[in-house]
């Protein structure tokens, strides 16, 4: 399984990257540190090899420079091009109520899931994409 880490923390990547070898969730792991960087590396991967695109986003609310909602704004437009769909699934320190009543408003995202990554996520998230 392919998946994309869109958070600004380094440390959180390289965490969550690990256990997801560490479970046998993904192999292939690529992160951007940012919404609008998250975009590029889609789009390229979609222009140069779509059939590499990832399975699973997992976002993160609060960055510098395009936050996770603004992400999903420009996404909802570029995943119209995909072939399949990418299920998001929110990874965020937030405890704002305003959050996940939000996160419910978009189809695309199928979990909400608070900081840090545990196994047990990696299992929801596996039982949400493969049912």
């Amino acid at each position: 399984m392919r998946v994309l880490i869109v958070d600004d923390d380094p440390i959180l990547i390289m965490v969550c990257s690990r256990l997801m070898k560490i479970t046998g969730f993904s192999e292939e792991v690529v992160s951007a540190r940012e919404g609008r960087e998250a975009l590029q590396v889609l789009e390229g991967i979609f222009t140069n090899s779509p059939s590499q695109l990832p399975e699973v986003i997992l976002l993160d609310i609060n960055m510098p420079v395009m936050n996770g909602w603004e992400f999903l704004e420009d996404f909802k437009r570029l995943s119209t091009r995909f072939s399949k769909e990418i299920p998001v699934f929110m990874l965020s320190s937030t405890i704002d109520q305003a959050d996940f009543d939000k996160a419910k408003t978009y189809p695309v995202i199928k979990g909400f899931y608070s900081k840090p990554l545990t196994k047990e996520n990696l299992e929801a998230i596996k039982a949400t994409i493969t049912a």
